[in-house]
C-alpha cells in the first residue's frame, strides 16, 4: 500500500487555515476519498494506515545512517552554529561547510548545496544586505517644549536630531521627562487581573491593603499601588476595560472593553509586545481631545513593519523565538498581522473610517518598535540619534512612571549633535552592526565601528603572518630533517627593530676588481 508523507510545520498549521485547507486537497487527490464509504471510523482507519506525518520541527535524534537533511533542517544547523558563536558568521564557507558536517558526521551534504540553500534564503553573507534607513520619514514635531540648551535640527542624511545650543560640561543634567505613552508591562497582566500588581506601572502589590486606601477599581479586581497612578489611568482604565461596546445601541463606542479584554490574553498569548502597546497608545490618542498626542505620534521617524522584517529575513544573525528564524515564517507572519490587525479593529469600530487601515497599522507598529525604550515611548528622548560611543546616558529610573534623566557623558560643544547608543557598545562590532541594521534599518559608520573594524582587520593580518611563518618552519624542520646529519642549515631571518643592511653598503663586503 503506498503512503504519502505529509512535513509540516506545527506552528504555520495552528496559524494559517489555508495550509490545512491544502492538506485536506492533498489527501483527497491522492487517497480518493469517497463519500460512500459506510462509516466515518473507517475513512479515518484507511487514512491512518496511508499517511505518515513527518514533523520537521521537532527535534529528534538523528538517524545513524547517512542522510540527506532537509533544507529546514540543513538551514537551521547552520543558524545554530551561528547563534552558538557569532565568530562563526565570519567563517569562509568551506570551513562553515566542514564545522556543519563535524556536527552532523551522519550528514550528507556538499558544499556547493549549502552554499546555495543560504544564498536562496538571503543568509550568504553579503556587503549588500538589506537596509531601510532611506525607508524611514519623520516631520517636524509640533508643541514640543525642548530643554534649555537643546534645539531639533533636521538634516538629510540623519533626519530629526536634537543638537546643543550651548557648551554642556560633563555631568550636567540636560533634561528629565516623563513617558509621552506608558506601556504597562505584558508580562504582568495576569497579576494586574488578580489585583496583585498595580493596574498602571505594573508594580508588584506586597499585600491587598490598598482597598482600604481607595486605591480599587469598583468595577474590577485591579488595584493601584498610588494615588498618582490611580489618578494617571482613572480614564483610560474604565474606557479600556469597562466601557463594554454594545453593538445593539444607534451610537456606537469608540472602544470596545471586551474586545480589549481579548486582545489583551491574545498579545500574552503571543507575546505580542508592539500590538499591545499601539492599542494602549492609539486609546490614548482617542481620548487626548487636544490631538496633539496623535500629531507627536505620528510625526516620530516611522517605518513600516513589514519594511523592518525584511532586514530581519536578511540577517544571518538575526532570529525570532521559532527554531530556524525569519526566513521560514515570513508568511505565517503576514497571517498574524492581519489577525492582529482584526482584533484591533474589533478593539477601535471606527478606527478603519478614522484612517488606520492595514497599511498604517503596519507603520504604528513600525513606528513605536523603532521609537519604544522600556516599552514606553518619550518625546524628546526620542529624537536621540544613534552612536557606538555617545555623548550623553540615558538612565530610566527604577519607578518606571518616574521616566528619565539625559546626563552628558562628557563635555558637548555649542553646535554638536547629542547621540545616545541604541546598542550595548561593549559588544563586538559586528553584533552591534547586525542589530543596528536589523532593528533600525542602519550600517553603523561612527569612529568606533571604524576603529574597532581596522584593530580586527589588522589582529587578522598578524594572525596570519603568525601561521605562515609557523607553517615555514616546519616545512624547514622537516626538510632538515631528511637531508640528514652534514647537510646545510637550514633557516629563516629573524627580524629586529633595526632596518637590515643592503649587501651594497655593508662593511664586509670586498670589492673584486678584474685583473
Amino acid at each position: 500500500m503506498p503512503v504519502l508523507h505529509i512535513s509540516h510545520n506545527k506552528r504555520a498549521v495552528q496559524q494559517n487555515e489555508t495550509a490545512f485547507e491544502l492538506t485536506i486537497s492533498l489527501l483527497r487527490k491522492n487517497l480518493d476519498f469517497s463519500t460512500n464509504y459506510s462509516s466515518r471510523s473507517s475513512n479515518m482507519e484507511e487514512v491512518s494506515q496511508k499517511i505518515e506525518v513527518i514533523d520537521i520541527n521537532d527535534k529528534s535524534k538523528e538517524e545513524e545512517g547517512p542522510i540527506v537533511p532537509h533544507e529546514r533542517q540543513l538551514v537551521d544547523g547552520v543558524i545554530a552554529l551561528w547563534k552558538e558563536d557569532s565568530n562563526n558568521e565570519n567563517l569562509g564557507m568551506s570551513k562553515l561547510h566542514a564545522l556543519l558536517r563535524e556536527r552532523h558526521p551522519n550528514w550528507s551534504v556538499s558544499e556547493k548545496r549549502v552554499k546555495t540553500l543560504l544564498k536562496k534564503f538571503g543568509l550568504l553573507q553579503s556587503n549588500q544586505q538589506f537596509t531601510y534607513a532611506n525607508e524611514i520619514k519623520s516631520e517636524v514635531t509640533p508643541d514640543i517644549v525642548l530643554p534649555e540648551k537643546v534645539q531639533i535640527v533636521m538634516t538629510s542624511k540623519r533626519g530629526k536630531g536634537l543638537y546643543a545650543k550651548k557648551d554642556i560640561a560633563k555631568g550636567d543634567l540636560i533634561w528629565e521627562e516623563t513617558q509621552l505613552f506608558f506601556i504597562p508591562p505584558l508580562a504582568n497582566v495576569n497579576l494586574i487581573k488578580l489585583g496583585k500588581a498595580c493596574s498602571y506601572c505594573g508594580k508588584l502589590l506586597e499585600n491587598t491593603k490598598s482597598t482600604l486606601r481607595g486605591l480599587d477599581c469598583n468595577v474590577c479586581s485591579e488595584l493601584w499601588c498610588s494615588l498618582a497612578c490611580k489618578k494617571t489611568e482613572a480614564n483610560l482604565h474604565g474606557q479600556l476595560k469597562h466601557n463594554v461596546y454594545n453593538p445593539g445601541k444607534k451610537s456606537s463606542k469608540t472602544i470596545d472593553s471586551g474586545a480589549f479584554l481579548e486582545l489583551q490574553d491574545y498579545c500574552l498569548t503571543e507575546q505580542w509586545n508592539a500590538l499591545y502597546a499601539i492599542t494602549i497608545i492609539y486609546a490614548n490618542i482617542l481620548l487626548d481631545k487636544t490631538g496633539v498626542k496623535g500629531k507627536q505620534f505620528r510625526a516620530m521617524a516611522r517605518v513600516s513593519q513589514d519594511i523592518r522584517y525584511k532586514a530581519l529575513n536578511s540577517s544571518a544573525g538575526a532570529f525570532d523565538s521559532l527554531q530556524g528564524g525569519a526566513l521560514f515564517v515570513q508568511e505565517q507572519q503576514e497571517t498574524l498581522w492581519k489577525e492582529g490587525y482584526e482584533k484591533f479593529l474589533r478593539v477601535f469600530p471606527n478606527a478603519a473610517s478614522e484612517g488606520i487601515d492595514y497599511r498604517e497599522f503596519l507603520f504604528m507598529m513600525g513606528t513605536y518598535n523603532i521609537n519604544n525604550l522600556d516599552s514606553c515611548i518619550f518625546l524628546t528622548q526620542s529624537h536621540l540619534n544613534h552612536n557606538c560611543d555617545p555623548n550623553t546616558s540615558v538612565e530610566t529610573q527604577q519607578l518606571r512612571t518616574s521616566g528619565l534623566k539625559v546626563f552628558a557623558a562628557r563635555d558637548i560643544r555649542s553646535g554638536e549633535e547629542l547621540t545616545t547608543t541604541y546598542v550595548n557598545p561593549a559588544h563586538p562590532v559586528q553584533q552591534r552592526q547586525r542589530e543596528l541594521r536589523v532593528n533600525w534599518g542602519f550600517t553603523c559608520a561612527c569612529t568606533k565601528c571604524k576603529s574597532d573594524l581596522d584593530t580586527q582587520h589588522r589582529r587578522k593580518s598578524s594572525s596570519g603572518q603568525a601561521s605562515t611563518r609557523a607553517d615555514v618552519r616546519k616545512l624547514l624542520a622537516d626538510t632538515s630533517k631528511e637531508l640528514g646529519e652534514g647537510s646545510i642549515e637550514l633557516g629563516i631571518p629573524e627580524q629586529s627593530g633595526e632596518r637590515r643592511k643592503s649587501v651594497r653598503f655593508d662593511e664586509k663586503v670586498v670589492a673584486v676588481e678584474e685583473a
